[in-house]
């Protein structure tokens, strides 16, 4: 009889060190948050360089960007420029600021939040090809970064011109991304065909946000 007990508590034993992991290498958490590195304000092309070397290109290589690269890309596009007050890199209506720029990478999707200059996970799978599709068929870039705008961040004040505001909006915080990808040495394009209501879907979006805007953005493709 004492055996049998001694087996049985034996082998209770095993199974609750199974299940909780005792004795086996546990799973890296996935982060839920990124800090990205600081951006640099000063960089080795001249404004009027990125401008003249600005070009669309819509074919890249799958090479993966640094969280550095990205994280430069990001302040651009919708950083913290002035952290006494809250303005940011692109210019806003009022300084409302309804924009979310989110990066759709091959190790899931992120919300970038300029307080603190970090990426805050949505998902841990790569959704890119649920939103957008590569350019004219090619290699999708490693990172797509998508601009969205909810109105309801916006006012009643404005309620008669939210729409073209977030337009306007997208359009500032795009042309910087895009000056900043030339300067950086990589390359990108504009894309408008989105398929709203997967990306809807992936980021759980309210009623009151639309999506306007994805940049994929990579090392160019040789041609």
């Amino acid at each position: 009889m004492r055996r049998l007990i001694a087996l049985l508590v034996v082998g209770v034993a095993m199974g609750m060190a199974a299940v909780i992991g005792i004795g086996a290498e546990a799973p890296v958490p996935t982060p839920q948050e990124v800090v990205l590195p600081p951006p640099v304000t000063k960089g080795t092309m001249s404004l009027e360089e990125a401008i003249a070397k600005r070009r669309s290109v819509r074919g890249f290589q799958t090479k993966a960007l640094t969280e550095q690269q990205i994280g430069q890309l990001l302040w651009a596009a919708q950083g913290i420029t002035d952290p006494a007050t809250g303005h940011r890199a692109a210019p806003s209506a009022m300084a409302m600021y309804p924009l979310t720029v989110y990066a759709f990478r091959t190790d899931g999707v992120f919300a970038y939040e300029p307080k603190g200059h970090k990426l805050l996970r949505i998902s841990d799978q790569d959704r890119r090809a649920e939103v957008t599709q590569p350019p004219r068929g090619g290699e999708a870039a490693p990172v797509t970064f998508l601009f969205t705008g909810d109105r309801s961040k916006m006012g009643s004040r404005m309620a008669a011109m939210v729409d073209r505001f977030i337009y306007l909006e997208v359009g500032h915080a795009a042309e910087n991304l895009a000056l900043e990808a030339t300067a950086l040495g990589l390359a990108t394009v504009t894309q408008g065909g989105i398929n709203q209501e997967a990306a809807a879907t992936v980021l759980a979006l309210p009623e009151t946000a639309v999506v306007v805007y994805a940049m994929p953005v990579g090392y160019a493709a040789a041609r």
